[in-house]
């Protein structure tokens, strides 16, 4: 019976630990992010990074960083950027992300949002958004600037792509395509015979259906350089990370994050306790019956053996 119970308790502790053993999203990753927020490359896992230095009254126009309107530079030029950020509460820097992007004449073209609920183990599952913006490219360097509102910047990588010759490319693709129009529609007009009128209609056709192609690789350019894209990563946790930077200050921080998760674990544990014990009671009562039968049938065996086991007869002294 004690061994049962033993070999009870020993799989309800397994399946403590295994409820347990839930990861901890907001002590997962350790991020050190710039302390004056500037754009410098933070490898997101995105296979690059940019590291942007704007300088003003740079001759360059291929100046990194954004410098205003860089139609007004003859370039065509693409931002977009990478931001995470760690908030204690949710709701309130949420509302500011949104509110950024509303003031920064922008729309969010993806929203991804999930946690805020208790799992089935009474544990909390914390808030979460992912967020893709597209920002007006003249409010793209502002709407940087205010990231701190958000929360706890975590990382930030912002990137530039120069499609200058691609979107010429296009432009005198279209002008040409659009100069073959006029004449096709010359020749239509002075056409007499009618395979040619048909070889004409053919050609024009398909000289139209290239325009079209091209005015829509040109509007999706036009609309590239005139919106930013920003994705946005905003995580509800318990303690913000920072910056570490002396052996003290890592101490401390060991020390904070080891009495965190030791607190989560004996919260953790005491949920998964109230949460088996009534398995832990069935498989009790179940045991009970099955032990008292088990002690029973070899009470008989041991009795029937002692039966069969009888002790010689002592000899008889004679005199």
């Amino acid at each position: 019976m004690k061994k049962l119970l033993a070999i009870l308790l020993i799989v309800t502790f397994c399946c403590m630990l295994a409820s347990c053993g839930r990861s901890k999203s907001d002590a997962e990753y350790y991020y050190e992010p710039s302390e004056d927020h500037s754009y410098n490359a933070y490898d997101s896992g995105s296979g690059y990074a940019a590291d942007f230095e704007y300088k003003e009254g740079s001759e360059s126009n291929y100046s990194s960083g954004y410098t205003g309107n860089p139609l007004a530079a003859g370039l065509k030029l693409t931002y977009s950027a990478n931001i995470s950020v760690e908030t204690l509460d949710y709701d309130k820097s949420l509302e500011a992300v949104l509110d950024s992007i509303n003031k920064a004449g922008g729309f969010i073209s993806y929203r991804n949002e999930g946690g805020g609920y208790t799992s089935t183990y009474g544990t909390y599952m914390k808030k979460w958004v992912r967020l893709e913006a597209r920002i007006p490219a003249g409010n793209y360097q502002s709407f940087l600037d205010g990231t701190a509102d958000f929360g706890n910047v975590t990382s930030l990588l912002s990137s530039m792509e120069d499609i200058t010759s691609q979107y010429v490319d296009t432009e005198a693709r279209l002008s040409s395509l659009n100069a073959q129009r006029e004449r096709l529609e010359e020749m239509m007009k002075k056409a007499e015979d009618v395979s040619d009128l048909i070889e004409i209609e053919a050609q024009l056709s398909e000289t139209i259906y290239q325009i079209e192609s091209y005015t829509a690789k040109k509007n999706t350019f036009d609309n590239l350089v005139s919106y930013s894209t920003v994705n946005i990563e905003l995580n509800e946790v318990s303690v913000v990370t920072y910056k570490t930077e002396t052996f003290w200050d890592r101490l401390l921080a060991t020390i904070g994050n080891s009495l965190r998760d030791f607190a989560d674990f004996l919260e953790d544990l005491l949920l998964g306790i109230i949460y088996l014990l009534p398995f832990a009671l069935v498989l009790f009562l179940i045991a009970i019956p099955v032990v008292k039968g088990v002690k029973k049938k070899r009470a008989k065996k041991q009795a029937a053996a002692e039966k069969e086991v009888q002790p010689l007869p002592r000899a008889v002294d004679q005199d």
